[in-house]
């Protein structure tokens, strides 16, 4: 082991210093998720740290090594190593269920077949990619063959397990894969970013230099390309994207995949030899695009270190405008902020009904509302089974809205949405997950505007998903008499989709005869102080028309009542997110 935290092992050194300008050093790589959502994340200039489901951030057994790999069983709890090319090489083995296994001189992973996967120079001092199995037997899984400058390869940059049983590693600009066979192939080569951001002291000839990766279950790969300052998003096609940015001299150097998210391990890059100059950080990058820091490191004097959890400000979770979109726990959310309306429709409004009587509304909170409504595929991710029978009219699909659920199941979605977006650090702790309250859903419908619809006096079935007689006569348009994808038809100005049409929604309000107005009216609880003409006793409102519909009741103050016990193919739901 390298005793000195200033002399990186002479391997190291030798790499570094041929591809590095002098006194450049390298920070860890190393970032793993576990099966239970925890995050560990090597620290080179103070060991391994855990943020744990619960998005706390704490100091965890380990040495200030440079690359890991988590070993879900504990295979390689008493596994001996066999002796490495470089002597200084040291793999520790800290706990025992999951095992983290962390490398000083080298990256590792541990395959779907069990076995460590790691490169080391062969006896004619090219680089191999060996493989250890749990009981101590080495074999060589393959040589990677030269660069694309035709020299010799010395080195691996990182290395990640695939789904399929592969082996992805990492150079200065490629990408390759090794299949269980030994066979190697490309992914993606001779890299170029035109917006790269250059890295302070990394030599322009490296290109990107590419270094920790790993790859996603649909088997694209996320790869940190250190010296750009960038994430980069590979395709099993070999389409290069960056999907991440950092302002150098901070940059990604490794990447953790879990579900929909990817973990990104940044460093504060300095020329310092001084491991403890180096500063990590983790951001979350959600399927969205939106990368939030969910924990960092601050240094204090020569010897220890505090975990910094980054703590919000009041307003940041609140939207700047009308619109503005963000994601959380996987659903895609916009902005509608605090503001007075007219609730409901005026009597010249064509075809209204009883009910719509207009009403002065004051809502004192902006709130995040569903860009869509919620799809199958949210209810599968976050419950499990759907919650009732699809049918012709409501087609199988993950991007086809939830249908055949009753109002309980609607709310208890929502519960367990605000718990899961908690865990995972999306949420803050005094927003939540609901259904909208009447108001809310019309308002938002609305999106400022005063019109019987948010695309104005008419409604062609060109702009929602209704069957047969337009609205108000607006161009007559297709008429699918089916659910449709979500988002298949024009947003409204706060890029809401299908608050006409497609699917009713339920709403959070027991449903009375006269609309709810005032300041931030919620009828939630109302129930005992409804009478019986109003309903109030037995139904939850519905809004926003269906595909079985016609142009008329999709309009924005369309209201219809429900029990909340049944469920029907053509109601489903969409969530708000909110402060209580």
């Amino acid at each position: 082991m390298n005793k000195n935290p200033r002399m990186p092992a002479l391997l190291l050194g030798l790499i570094f210093i041929q591809i590095l300008a002098p006194a450049f050093g390298h920070p860890g790589s190393g970032i793993f998720v576990d099966r239970e959502g925890n995050v560990f994340f090597t620290d080179t200039g103070q060991g391994v740290w855990k943020i744990d489901n619960r998005g706390q951030l704490r100091p965890h057994e380990g040495p200030s090594h440079h690359f890991m790999a988590i070993d879900p069983d504990g295979r390689f709890t008493k596994t001996r190593w066999p002796s490495f090319s470089e002597p200084s090489t040291d793999i520790r083995k800290v706990g025992a269920n999951p095992t983290l296994l962390l490398c000083s001189d080298f990256p590792v992973t541990v395959g779907r077949d069990g076995a460590l996967h790691y490169p080391d120079l062969g006896k004619d001092g090219r680089v191999q990619v060996f493989r250890l199995t749990p009981s101590g037997s080495r074999s060589v899984l393959a040589t990677p063959p030269a660069g694309s400058d035709g020299r010799v390869l010395k080195w691996l940059n990182g290395i990640a397990a695939g789904p399929d049983g592969s082996i992805y590693y990492s150079v200065n600009a490629a990408v390759h894969r090794i299949a269980p066979q030994g066979t190697i192939s490309t992914i993606a080569s001779n890299i170029v970013l035109p917006d790269c951001t250059r890295l302070p002291n990394v030599e322009p000839k490296l290109g990107p230099f590419l270094r920790g990766l790993d790859v996603a279950s649909d088997g694209t790969v996320y790869v940190a390309a250190n010296g750009c300052c960038a994430l980069l998003k590979i395709t099993s096609q070999g389409e290069v994207t960056p999907v991440l940015h950092a302002t150098s001299p901070w940059s990604p150097t490794g990447v953790a995949v879990s579900g929909d998210y990817v973990y990104v391990l940044e460093y504060l890059h300095t020329a310092s030899d001084n491991r403890r100059d180096w500063i990590p950080r983790v951001r979350k990058l959600s399927p969205d695009g939106t990368a939030v820091i969910v924990a960092s490191v601050e240094r204090s004097g020569s010897g220890s270190s505090r975990p910094v959890q980054p703590q919000a400000r009041a307003d940041s979770f609140v939207g700047s405008k009308a619109g503005d979109e963000r994601g959380v726990g996987g659903i895609k959310l916009c902005w509608c902020p605090p503001d007075r309306f007219r609730m409901g429709s005026p009597r010249s409004e064509p075809e209204r009904r009883p009910g719509e009587s207009q009403v002065e509304v004051t809502l004192t909170k902006g709130f995040w509302m569903g860009k869509c409504e919620a799809t199958q595929g949210d209810w599968k991710r976050v419950v499990g089974n759907l919650p009732g029978e699809l049918t012709a009219e409501l087609p199988e699909g993950d991007d086809f809205p939830v249908g055949n659920v009753n109002f309980a199941e609607a709310e208890a979605f929502c519960q367990k949405l605000t718990e899961l977006a908690r865990q995972s650090g999306e949420l803050r702790k005094d927003w939540e997950f609901r259904l909208p309250t009447e108001a809310q859903w019309e308002y938002a419908c609305r999106a400022g505007t005063t019109t019987a619809t948010s695309f104005g006096d008419k409604l062609s079935s060109r702009q929602a998903n209704f069957k047969g007689k337009p609205y108000n006569g607006a161009e007559p348009g297709p008429s699918l008499n089916r659910a449709a994808k979500v988002g298949s038809y024009p947003a409204n100005a706060w890029g809401l989709h299908d608050m006409h049409g497609n699917i009713y929604e339920w709403c959070r309000d027991w449903y009375h005869s006269r609309l709810p107005g005032g300041v931030d009216p919620d009828l939630y609880m109302a129930k005992a102080s409804a009478t019986k003409s109003g309903h109030g006793d037995v139904s939850r409102v519905r809004r926003g028309g269906c595909w079985a519909d016609e142009g008329w009741p999709c309009r924005s103050a369309f209201r219809l009542r429900f029990e909340p016990e049944r469920r029907y193919d053509h109601i489903g739901f969409r969530v708000v997110a909110v402060q209580p």
